[in-house]
């Protein structure tokens, strides 16, 4: 396959997954999605890959989340209905790709460097261990558009960081840094100096190539059996819900406002 909003390369027995969509600073939009997708299934069928690398080609952002400016013109160009109906595929299609980090056979190493916003944040959620810079920061910006948290969210969330945390993060909004990540325990490691950021995130994922894959693979396979069985359920009913808010004026409010840069007036 050839991808143009991701680089996909093998060395070392590690895949390196990269979002390359700098522009938009990596928001998911369905090219990206798609191919996020298939990366990460070439990875778990090539049995020469040991261990995933998920980062980023800029050091701006890991992602931003959704493309809420192709939000913005989605809803001017298209009626409620015919508008919502897309938006709701394009939220399954962003749980798959969480879906498949969380049921890969191998692990999975985030690298956070920038925002990680939105699903963006719940994409690194997912992922088995996170390392990132200590100027990257994370936020579960849904509420500041009139929406709920995509790509298995709040499930990932509040077993991340426990119910109250998970939800006052969700509820607010608010924007939390680097050390405050680790210590809430959804990042594993900070890298205070940016120049050595991508070569201590190779050598973490070097070091799971070092291990042996059945039990890497028998481990996840126990994580998604008492902690995520139901989490594709949930996905479903999260893709209702997300669909739900995506028919609301608070919804058209948060997206006019956001790409208008004003303060939303919600109802």
């Amino acid at each position: 396959m050839e991808f143009t909003k991701v680089k996909y390369s093998v060395a070392d027995r590690i895949a390196t997954i990269s979002m390359d969509s700098p522009k938009n600073m990596n928001a998911f939009d369905e090219v990206m999605l798609d191919e996020l997708e298939t990366a990460l299934k070439m990875s778990e069928e090539d049995a020469n890959v040991k261990c995933v690398l998920l980062n980023s080609t800029t050091s701006k952002a890991f992602s931003a989340g959704g493309d809420v400016a192709a939000m913005y013109e989605g809803i001017k160009n298209n009626s409620r209905e015919a508008f919502t109906t897309e938006f709701g595929k394009s939220i399954a299609k962003m749980a798959n790709v969480t879906i498949a980090i969380r049921k890969l056979s191998k692990p999975v190493v985030a690298a956070v460097q920038g925002a990680c916003a939105g699903a963006g944040f719940n994409v690194a959620l997912a992922c088995d261990y996170v390392i990132a810079t200590q100027a990257s920061v994370y936020i579960q910006a849904f509420v500041k558009i009139g929406l709920v948290p995509d790509a298995g969210g709040i499930y990932l969330l509040t077993r991340s960081c426990g119910l109250n945390k998970g939800m006052e993060l969700a509820l607010t909004g608010d924007m939390i840094f680097a050390d405050d990540a680790k210590t809430l325990g959804f990042v594993a490691e900070v890298i205070e100096d940016d120049d050595a950021f991508a070569e201590a995130a190779y050598k973490r994922a070097k070091k799971f190539t070092y291990g042996p894959s059945a039990s890497y693979a028998y481990m996840k396979k126990l994580a998604w059996e008492s902690e995520f069985k139901g989490f594709e359920e949930f996905v479903k009913k999260e893709v209702e819900a997300q669909m739900a808010c995506g028919a609301t004026d608070d919804f058209v409010e948060g997206v006019s406002a956001f790409c208008e840069k004003r303060r939303a007036s919600f109802k």
